[in-house]
């Protein structure tokens, strides 16, 4: 927990203990892109880990460029995959995530930490009206866009395979 001043503000850490920290993450985050093939990368790791897990539980090739637009990967099935991912700590969610449709991408793909932990992998398809229904979404946009909250979360993660029979591809722990 950091140390707050009387206004609330948090208080600066000592630059001895801050660099010793960045020293241990820097450690484990070579170790994390090791694991996954890459030697260096300066993207956020929460991105690069979960565009690598997609692709083990899906099967495919990554985009050859790791930055572009539009999709992180294309399934061996041809299809085109947009990777994303929401953080959340485990008592609440400050953090929500609009799922969205886009032109030329055939899935929206969610990959959903609590406290840093993967706890599901969703895949969304273009249309999003019936889960969006089934979700009972009150926002315009519907086939488009999905404003997907903690309650959403909880509302498939309860009953995946009735959001499957809605057109989602769900994977949850434990993953293989």
């Amino acid at each position: 927990m950091t140390d707050r001043d009387p206004d609330g503000e948090p208080k600066a850490v000592a630059t001895p203990a801050l660099l010793s920290a960045l020293a241990s993450y820097r450690t484990a985050r070579r170790e994390l892109l090791e694991t996954i093939g890459l030697g260096q990368s300066n993207r956020d790791p929460l991105a690069e880990v979960a565009e690598h897990l997609v692709l083990a539980l899906w099967g495919g090739r990554l985009a050859e460029s790791r930055v572009q637009a539009n999709y992180d990967l294309v399934a061996t099935d041809g299809t085109f995959v947009q990777v994303k991912y929401l953080s959340n700590p485990l008592d609440c969610w400050p953090n929500e995530h609009c799922v969205r449709s886009i032109f030329g991408v055939d899935w929206y793909t969610l990959v959903v930490y609590e406290a840093f932990d993967v706890r599901g992998v969703l895949a969304f398809p273009p249309d999003l009206t019936e889960i969006c229904t089934a979700l009972g979404k009150r926002h315009p946009g519907q086939s488009t866009s999905l404003q997907f909250t903690r309650r959403n979360w909880r509302a498939i993660r309860d009953d995946a395979e009735g959001y499957r029979q809605l057109g989602m591809r769900i994977w949850l722990p434990p993953f293989r």
